[in-house]
């Protein structure tokens, strides 16, 4: 059967991005250890580690407008050289795809129902592939060009909002699935006590995110890619295993994330540690490795498996 298509995301300009002070998103403290600079795209990004709870947190970090209209942007969705995050998230369908149908393979024993909710469901690809393997699927994406591309073109149902903000249904969802959320919530404990409320009694949460004692949060220090202008935080895993554990969730399984990656891909992540001009000058003329498709081991990020107790 033909797959539905759609035309591109209807993105809007992208204003000016401003930043506010703040303290430890997860603890509230304010005293810090190891202050990282990073010039990115004009920016100037500040990051420190959280004395009391070990999070690695940005300081100053974007206002809620700014991350509305940087997430409704061409700019970060498909900005070419001038990103701010990726250079094209349309054209990494295949290997998203991929990436998607053995996410949904690892975590589907724990699952005792259909009902799914994906967060951050950017364009649907995770979404297209949980309904093909028979789950009954909706989404809540933050950018609304990307949620109303998602709609139109497989027909499901996403809500367009920060997940800090849309509702949730209490006792709904026997699955939520969070791919590379945990970064950039402005309160993760308020977000984990959410999702406990909106699943049913023995219900999933699966997602990944990045560790910051990783080896190459160590090694890369302030040119570390993830640190962009939209990350809030990253914990270690200590901090997160206990977080989980005040919410109510078990934790079933923790591995090192598995997503495929285009060669193109994997380039553009490793010369990210570069300086943006050195790596944009560089990646124009590869986009033809797009095509090539090969599964990774991440070496900095991992995929858990939690329960609601």
């Amino acid at each position: 059967m033909q797959e539905p298509t759609a035309g591109k995301p209807e993105f809007r300009p992208l204003a000016e991005l401003e930043f506010e002070p703040t303290a430890c998103p997860v603890c509230g403290a304010s005293e810090v250890r190891k202050p990282l600079e990073k010039e990115f795209q004009g920016l100037t990004l500040r990051f420190a580690t959280c004395v009391r709870c070990s999070t690695l947190y940005q300081n100053p970090r974007m206002t809620v407008d700014s991350l509305r209209t940087m997430y409704d942007s061409e700019e970060f969705f498909e900005g070419g050289e001038q990103n701010v995050n990726y250079y094209s998230f349309l054209s990494g369908e295949t290997y998203l795809r991929r990436t998607a149908k053995g996410r949904i393979e690892r975590f589907r024993p724990e699952v005792r129902g259909t009902r799914l909710l994906e967060v951050a469901s950017a364009a649907g690809f995770f979404l297209a592939e949980a309904k093909a393997a028979g789950f009954d699927v909706a989404g809540v994406e933050f950018s609304n060009p990307m949620a109303a591309y998602a709609r139109d073109r497989w027909q499901v149902p996403v809500t367009a909002g920060s997940i800090e903000e849309v509702e949730l249904s209490p006792e709904t969802y026997d699955v939520i699935a969070s791919w590379g959320v945990m970064t950039i919530l402005r309160d993760p404990r308020a977000v984990m006590a959410k999702f406990h409320a909106a699943l049913k009694p023995g219900g999933v949460w699966a997602f990944n995110t990045y560790s910051r004692n990783s080896l190459w949060g160590r090694v890369f220090g302030r040119h570390w890619y993830i640190l962009v202008a939209n990350t809030s935080q990253i914990h270690d895993d200590a901090t997160l295993r206990r977080l989980l554990d005040e919410a109510g969730f078990d934790l079933v399984a923790r591995r090192r994330d598995r997503p495929y990656a285009s060669v193109e891909r994997l380039l553009f992540v490793l010369l990210s540690h570069a300086p943006h001009g050195v790596r944009d000058g560089f990646f124009k003329r590869i986009h033809f490795l797009n095509r090539w498709v090969v599964p990774m081991r991440a070496p900095d990020a991992f995929e858990y498996v939690c329960v609601k107790r």
